[in-house]
């Protein structure tokens, strides 16, 4: 469905160029107010792209993706709500550009995540915040600096939590246990894969990302029956065991890892054993510089490096792990372990209710020769961006962080070294986790300035 637009000729227009009256349309590319497509036709083939910028700031123009025909479909990007936009198009065939025309976004539709300002310093970073809505309606929203929604992708039913920003500019997704889904920035369906019409039959959780490859890594349940009578439990008992599977992106399984084929829960304590997640309870994976596979098992309180060819432990990291670590390093309950720009493990020390409140932003250097651990990062958090669940921190510059905190509602912040709140935006719902991007944009602009 698209939506017309009023186009407001104005009288302005830009010096040193010829003219041209091109008739353009505006509508709305997926219904979205942030997506206005602008359409024209030309008398030859030409080349063909768009100027844009805020009428009331004049300074942030952008440019469009190119366009190649008679025909011209332009869609704009990196747009805020209830904003009038001037813009001038430019073709190569004849070398002509239109007067400046204008156009104003919608306001956002009430399904989407809003935004409530507390601290805001556009001086702090220069790139944008991703964070997903996941009911009663599922929406992605990309938030700026000035802490407003300039990109969101609406989806039309509950979603799950797992969402991956990926290096193709897309967000991948477990839509459901055994579904992954991939949009693009326009809001376009690019993968759409259920694992059962391809007769893989593990669940899907948690995460899901792209290797360098472009195929998925996933984690994933599979269910065996042991004796578990030691824990209270039957003598054949159901224990999901957690696993990582790599498939390609038409469904074909490549590879594929269990914890049980490296993990005997009969031969641990009791604590390790929990029926009620799964054994270990992995809540987060991500891909090391040399390929193998980082897991964050929530109820280890550990990072476990697993070799993605054979399947063996490297290493576990934590108090009770093979990496000699400071006890000021300990975590408890952690999330959304990643490997940062500046090659560390960073992670979300949760903490615990009874033993330990308040949470951390926690980074680690890992020297895999000697088996140590050095603490980079250790940043104490004030009660209130702290959570026993969920959450997420990751490095958005040196000595900055942007802690994704959720509770019944959500936080995203930008803390320093001290602890102190330089920048922060109140969400009306929670996110399981939030991801810093430098400039998402980047693949459609063809410059800006």
């Amino acid at each position: 469905m698209k939506t017309e637009i009023p186009i407001l000729l104005a009288l302005l227009c830009l010096t040193g160029c010829v003219r041209q009256s091109l008739e353009p349309k505006v509508t709305l590319h997926n219904d979205n107010v942030l997506l206005p497509t602008i359409a024209f036709s030309t008398s030859e083939e030409s080349d063909a792209y768009i100027e844009y910028w805020p009428k009331e700031h004049t300074h942030r123009t952008q440019r469009s993706r190119h366009s190649t025909g008679k025909d011209h479909r332009i869609v704009l990007l990196n747009l805020k709500p209830s904003v009038v936009y001037d813009y001038v198009i430019h073709t190569t065939n004849p070398d002509r550009t239109t007067n400046v025309l204008n156009f104003q976004t919608g306001p956002l539709p009430p399904e989407v995540t809003q935004t409530k300002k507390q601290v805001i310093d556009t001086t702090q970073f220069d790139g944008y915040i991703l964070v997903r809505r996941l009911s009663p309606t599922g929406v992605d929203v990309m938030v700026d600096k000035e802490g407003d929604v300039v990109w969101y992708h609406l989806y039309d039913s509950v979603v799950r939590r797992p969402f991956t920003w990926t290096a193709n500019h897309t967000v991948l997704s477990v839509y459901d246990t055994s579904r992954i889904v991939e949009y693009d920035m326009y809001g376009d369906k690019i993968l759409d894969m259920e694992l059962e019409d391809h007769g893989i039959p593990n669940m899907l959780h948690h995460d899901a990302v792209l290797n360098a490859k472009g195929d998925i890594v996933a984690l994933t349940h599979d269910s065996v029956r042991m004796d578990l009578r030691k824990f209270g439990y039957a003598k054949d008992e159901y224990i999901r065991g957690e696993g990582i599977m790599v498939f390609t992106r038409d469904g074909k399984k490549l590879w594929d890892w269990n914890i049980l084929s490296v993990y005997d829960p009969r031969d641990y304590p009791k604590r390790k054993v929990d029926l009620t997640h799964s054994l270990g309870h992995s809540n987060s994976l991500a891909i090391d510089s040399d390929g193998h596979y980082l897991v964050s098992f929530r109820d280890f309180s550990e990072i476990w490096k697993i070799n993605s060819s054979d399947g063996s432990v490297i290493w576990k990291l934590g108090e009770d792990g093979n990496i000699q670590l400071d006890t000021a390093g300990y975590f408890m309950r952690q999330h959304a372990a990643y490997l940062n720009e500046v090659g560390e493990i960073m992670l979300f020390d949760n903490g615990d209710r009874k033993i330990r409140s308040y949470s951390r932003v926690l980074s680690f250097k890992i020297d895999e020769a000697a088996k140590q651990a050095e603490v980079k990062s250790n940043v104490i958090l004030s009660k209130e961006l702290s959570a026993d669940k969920m959450c997420s921190a990751v490095l958005v510059s040196p000595g900055k962080y942007l802690v994704c905190t959720s509770k019944k509602s959500g936080i995203i912040s930008v803390v320093n070294d001290n602890a102190e709140v330089v920048w922060r935006v109140d969400l009306n719902s929670p996110s399981y986790r939030a991801y810093y991007l430098s400039d998402p944009f980047s693949f459609a602009n063809a410059s800006q300035h």
